[in-house]
């Protein structure tokens, strides 16, 4: 289970575990947004994982959700760290801006981390935050190669280290099929995300009224981050075919994912979705709006489906149902490409080789 320290208890945390360990093992701290739900904090909690298999390692992830301004006392704790790994730019930047301002060059190593909505979703007011941060950082990740070269070209002039790509993995939970409370004889679809708009919930409520047809069910799964749309859902739409669950576990998720036809991305953009990665390596289709994000990991019509229109998502779907070769061979070409390029082993291998090269 993922940690979450405060400001307040980090540094007794490192003097405590300065003691416990031993000389060669290093300490590392991952900023992160740790929204219930939001793919930021399942892949912290993968990193965490991921890095802390050895004993080369420990990490303290600490949340960058709650503003923090006593940035003398955080200057004091994050100097104890062998390296500093940030995920989301943006968002970390902005808590590490107030350390880096005076200049200090006695801090550790820092690499940021691409996550997605400050290369695709960017605002106005980000940007300098993102200019004044990214010349700090001694190594640079992007999840793929498209985003890769999007960095080089809008923050050609801030480069300071070269741009490493590491693609997200896949860490499972376990299946536990008593949780499901859910009784339907008929094809589920699933839509995960946050309730906001960037990830588009209204477009899957299109999508299945398009759908005339009475042998699927939608179930959508996520929080409710914007609480206005959510209303606006509810409120609206009612349909016997739909199901709101509201935010739910990742052992909850993965375990409905193994019961379901197929899943389904309406995101208007992403950086790189975690449910795509998990839905094709438990071998369900994924039907998936064009964006960087989705065609950097989905081949049309060979490891899934690419639409630009709810109606060109429902014709996939009922190709799906009715070529059962098609689908299977999909799942199959679905599984061997996230076993071949978003294997775990792979992504723990190349953050820790980053560390330990900059940590050098």
């Amino acid at each position: 289970m993922l940690s979450k320290y405060s400001f307040i208890d980090l540094l007794q945390r490192i003097r405590t575990s300065l003691t416990l360990s031993s000389n060669k093992t290093k300490h590392i701290l991952l900023l992160s947004s740790l929204r219930p739900g939001s793919g930021n904090a399942a892949t912290s909690a993968r990193l965490v994982h991921e890095l802390q298999t050895t004993d080369k390692f420990i990490v303290d992830c600490v949340s960058v959700d709650t503003p923090y301004t006593e940035s003398n006392s955080f200057l004091t704790s994050i100097q104890q760290y062998s390296a500093i790994l940030a995920l989301h730019v943006y968002r970390a930047g902005a808590l590490l801006t107030t350390i880096y301002k005076d200049k200090p060059n006695n801090l550790p190593p820092l690499i940021l981390i691409f996550a997605g909505t400050e290369l695709h979703s960017c605002e106005p007011k980000w940007i300098p935050i993102l200019e004044y941060i990214i010349p700090y950082a001694s190594g640079l990740v992007c999840f793929s190669n498209e985003w890769k070269k999007y960095v080089e070209i809008t923050y050609k002039n801030y480069l300071s280290c070269k741009i490493t790509i590491i693609p997200q993995s896949v860490l499972l939970s376990s299946f536990n099929f008593e949780q499901l409370p859910l009784i339907t004889d008929k094809k589920i679809i699933l839509w995960i995300g946050e309730i906001r708009s960037v990830k588009d919930p209204l477009f899957v409520i299109r999508f299945l009224s398009y759908l005339n047809n009475n042998n699927y069910h939608l179930f959508l799964v996520g929080y409710e981050n914007d609480q206005s749309l959510n209303e606006y859902i509810r409120s609206t739409y009612s349909q016997s075919n739909l199901t709101f669950l509201g935010g739910q576990s990742q052992s909850f998720v993965h375990t409905l994912m193994r019961t379901s036809f197929a899943y389904i991305n309406t995101s208007i953009n992403e950086g790189m979705c975690l449910a795509i990665l998990e839905a094709m390596t438990l071998g369900i289709p994924v039907l998936a709006r064009r964006n960087i994000g989705n065609t950097s990991i989905i081949k049309h019509e060979k490891t899934g489906f690419i639409f630009d229109t709810p109606e060109e998502a429902v014709q996939y779907l009922l190709e799906l149902d009715n070529n059962t070769k098609l689908r299977h061979l999909i799942i199959k070409q679905a599984e061997n490409y996230v076993r071949k390029y978003h294997n775990i082993t792979n992504e723990t291998k190349a953050y820790r080789n980053l560390l330990l090269d900059l940590i050098k």
